[in-house]
């Protein structure tokens, strides 16, 4: 039902931009004025590197290459522009391009951290596994321990799923500094991707321990405790992740399915309620707001939310079943099929969608056509047990026993204890004259459920008055 994102969010990878939000789309501005009016046009490097950044993480590499090479006239002699070209070769394919590049760049500056770095995520995804742990190794040993070194090689070798071997770099980071969250970050990343959720969360309590104010860390606590089915403690995490960070969106959604999860449906709409006010209807919230109500037995309210995300997208199959749920449970039998019908036509047939149709026949007191639509249900799963006990229940109503068993039987083949079926099964049996096995059948029902005898005498009331039967204790 629930898209979970990805955990893990890139808080502090290599060296990134310098500048905050505001300043970066002053320098966005002013260089896009740049190329359109030719004026405004001098940066300086780390300028000019927030600038090859925007365009990189916004997949446009030719506009990024074309900053990184207007900003060679500039500076002519920046190795970080030599190292962003490699970068930008490396990323668009042209892997021995950025490797001659950075060759060049180890005759300038032989001990360039950010090329190196490069140089060895290169080879290991070019297979060259031992030369890119070569790399490494000598700028671990001539980085003289240092954190960022050490770090932005765990970097490297977590985006390469290379995990034992970022473990070694980040357990000397942690040797180094016991406090460095960063380190303690991609340690918990090593152990979700490698599925030690319990020690992930411990690892993001320690976190938690240094820096109470992390919105990732409540964030990725909460996500674990969903994973694990802990939802309770999943909407605490992400509670505090809100708390602490009121912008982010995400949590509160996240605290809604959690809500959701462990039948909090009134705290659930209430944050789904929220959620959109924040954020814009969408069709998919507000079907999860109608499941609530829905689940909640207000069928009326579900309908409402359910009627928004049809409006906002009329091809919404969740919606559309939805609407058809509704109309059901309160007897709109005609709207419910119109519903189902507009669902088969956008997704295709499914058992879900004939089963109410059918079910909207037997409200609409069309036995015939309700059959027609289970045995169409059936066709699309005969190991429905559902279907197959409706099936025969219509032929029991017909006076059609035989046929009837042969539902009931089939459907204890594929489930012994379906609630109903001891009983219907004495009824067919009574009804065949098969007074031994409709006691058989009679005695297990009323283990299970002492009301089933209603149902029984309902459909069989001359029962009290055949011997064989009243010898059941519970029938004297």
């Amino acid at each position: 039902m629930f898209y979970f994102c990805r955990i893990r969010e890139c808080h502090s990878h290599m060296k990134r931009d310098r500048y905050p939000n505001s300043r970066k789309d002053e320098l966005i501005g002013r260089y896009e004025n740049f190329v359109k009016v030719g004026t405004g046009g001098y940066f300086e490097v780390d300028e000019l590197e927030t600038i090859i950044n925007h365009y990189m993480d916004g997949a446009q590499p030719e506009v990024a290459m074309n900053v990184v090479k207007y900003g060679q006239k500039l500076h002519p002699n920046s190795t970080l522009l030599l190292t962003k070209q490699a970068r930008l070769y490396a990323e668009t394919g042209e892997t021995q391009k950025a490797l001659s590049l950075l060759e060049y760049i180890q005759t300038i500056d032989s001990g360039d951290e950010d090329a190196l770095l490069l140089k060895g995520e290169i080879f290991l995804r070019r297979g060259m596994k031992d030369e890119g742990l070569r790399i490494f190794s000598l700028m671990a040993e001539s980085g003289e321990s240092d954190n960022n070194t050490l770090m932005n090689i765990a970097y490297v070798l977590n985006d390469n799923r290379l995990f034992d071997e970022s473990t070694l770099y980040i357990n000397r980071t942690l040797k180094n500094d016991p406090g460095n969250t960063d380190a303690l970050f991609e340690q918990a990343y090593i152990q979700e991707q490698t599925e030690r959720y319990d020690e992930a969360i411990l690892t993001y309590n320690k976190i938690l321990d240094l820096a109470p104010y992390s919105n990732e860390a409540w964030f990725n606590l909460g996500q674990l405790h969903m994973y694990q089915e802990d939802y309770g403690q999943a909407v605490n995490a992400f509670d505090y992740a809100y708390t602490v960070s009121p912008n982010d969106y995400q949590s509160l959604f996240q605290m809604a399915n959690a809500y959701y999860m462990i039948n909090s449906f009134e705290e659930a709409i209430n944050a789904y309620d929220e959620y959109m006010d924040l954020t814009g209807e969408t069709a998919s919230t507000c079907v999860l707001v109608g499941e609530c109500y829905e689940k909640s037995g207000d069928f009326i309210s579900a309908e409402i939310y359910y009627e928004k995300a049809y409006h906002i997208d009329e091809e919404n199959v969740d919606a559309l079943t939805g609407l058809c749920v509704c109309c059901l449970e309160q007897s709109k039998a005609q709207e419910a099929i119109q519903y189902v019908e507009k669902a088969i036509e956008v997704q295709g047939e499914s058992c879900e969608f004939w089963i109410y149709k059918a079910e909207a026949n037997v409200i609409l007191n069309r036995p015939d056509e309700a059959l027609v639509c289970y045995q169409k249900a059936s066709e699309l799963n005969p190991d429905n047990v559902e279907v197959l006990i409706s099936i025969g229940s219509i032929h029991v109503d017909r006076g059609e026993y035989e046929t009837a068993l042969h539902y009931f039987q089939k459907a204890k083949m594929l489930q012994n204890d379906a609630e109903m079926l001891p009983a219907l099964l004495a009824i067919v049996f009574y009804q065949l004259h098969d007074y031994k096995m409709c006691e058989k059948h009679l005695s297990e029902a009323l283990e299970r459920n002492p009301s089933s005898l209603e149902t029984f005498l309902e459909i069989c009331p001359d029962a009290m008055e055949n011997e064989e039967i009243r010898t059941l204790k519970d029938l004297k």
